[in-house]
């Protein structure tokens, strides 16, 4: 009988920052994963993109069906500027858990998730007792605990449990509150900024799917602080700021706020660190915040009316974490 591999499913990540296919997050697959051996699967990674295969008969059937399993792939971000461009997925920062629980060809919404430690000790959020904390694991119950008045924690020895995904509900007088887990120790120390946890379906056999990740870039108003020396007051007043590059670009154009040194905020930088007296200075904001995106954002000029002073202003960089410029500018 000759070998034969199919694939199962892939899982690509897509990124509003690069309008396109993503390569800044690594696929982790341990070896010691039990879903490849038990389905006699293989992975590879070409271009960014993973896929699952299986092992087929010469008819193209699966030599091991393991419907209702889960594999746990881990995600590791691969560029260290990712944060700068990224919006985060989930608002706790923490890992980052996508599954495919609603739907089997397609992921849920992410959810933020815990690594389940040896000994997970676990301080409940509610302060109510009694208090019941309750473990799920496969759709069905599988061991909690109740906490007295004067009890703060419970410690549940969790070595022995089956690799995959958890939920944990702490329940007192009101709503239950739910939290998700993974227990994984081949992908538990390996710094991951995400998991898949996909549910192997019947169907994928004949009709393998493409799982995407869609990242959506940060977004920030773009500051540019107009530093200008030997201007008068009727020509610096004339100074704007314009969007030349959107119809080249094929995006919507960017609108600006200009402000001068006494209306600025707080949170903006102060004019006494900016320029002496010497200097006039003005802000021009965007009116909205900006999305991230690579290769910036092409012709945003300065001008004094018809002029133009700067062809291209600076752009945030991945490596930057803000949008914030100072522009100088100096007459003779």
């Amino acid at each position: 009988m000759s070998i034969h591999f199919r694939t199962l499913f892939e899982v690509e990540v897509e990124h509003a920052y690069y309008r396109g296919l993503c390569s800044d997050i690594d696929f982790v697959v341990p070896g010691a994963e039990q879903a490849l051996a038990a389905g006699k699967l293989l992975t590879r990674v070409r271009d960014g993109r993973l896929r699952v295969l299986f092992e087929a008969d010469d008819a193209g059937n699966a030599l091991r069906d393991i419907h209702g399993a889960t594999l746990l792939i881990g995600l590791r971000v691969a560029n260290p500027y990712f944060a700068n461009f990224t919006e985060a997925p989930v608002a706790s920062g923490g890992l980052v858990l996508y599954g495919n629980r609603n739907a089997p060809r397609s992921l849920d919404p992410a959810l933020a998730a815990e690594f389940i430690a040896p000994h997970q000790r676990i301080a409940p959020g509610q302060a109510g007792r009694p208090l019941t904390l309750s473990w799920e694991y496969g759709g069905s119950p599988l061991v909690e605990q109740t906490l007295a008045a004067g009890q703060e924690e419970a410690l549940f020895e969790t070595r022995d449990w089956p690799a995959g995904r958890y939920l944990l509900s702490e329940t007192a007088a009101g709503p239950a509150q739910l939290s998700h887990w993974l227990h994984s120790p081949a992908l538990a120390g390996e710094q991951l900024w995400g998991v898949l946890a996909l549910t192997v379906d019947r169907g994928f056999y004949a009709n393998p799917p493409v799982f995407r990740i869609a990242l959506q870039a940060r977004s920030e108003q773009l500051q540019y602080y107009v530093v200008a020396r030997n201007f008068g007051a009727a020509e610096f007043g004339q100074l704007q700021l314009a969007d030349a590059g959107a119809g080249e670009q094929g995006r919507t154009a960017l609108s600006f706020d200009k402000i001068t040194a006494d209306h600025f905020t707080d949170n903006d930088l102060p004019a006494s660190v900016l320029g002496d007296a010497g200097t006039r200075i003005v802000l021009f904001q965007s009116q909205q915040p900006v999305a991230r995106r690579a290769g910036g954002y092409r012709k945003l000029q300065l001008r004094r009316n018809a002029e133009v002073l700067v062809q291209h202003l600076p752009q945030a960089g991945s490596d930057r974490a803000q949008a914030r410029f100072i522009v100088h500018l100096a007459k003779p």
